[in-house]
């Protein structure tokens, strides 16, 4: 029986997905980790993993200070 994959990996694939689609244009800030975990009904902690995870697949990159962004502007 195939194991589900990890909670912050399922909300990363979606949020990829939406900037795939263009939900989330580039250059687009992302909702907060906190909204993050409000919208996907997960823990801070496990929001926080997902946009590592995001930021380690080069989709999104962080402005100190500003929030996270979806690269593919200028960056």
């Amino acid at each position: 029986m195939p194991t589900r994959p990890p909670h912050y990996l399922r909300v990363a694939d979606d949020i990829e997905a939406k900037i795939t689609s263009g939900e989330y244009a580039p250059g687009q800030q992302l909702p907060s980790v906190s909204e993050i975990g409000e919208i996907y009904r997960v823990a801070r902690s496990t929001a926080y993993r997902a946009v590592k995870e995001l930021h380690a697949r080069d989709l999104v990159y962080g402005q100190q200070g500003q929030g996270v962004f979806v690269a593919g502007a200028e960056q």
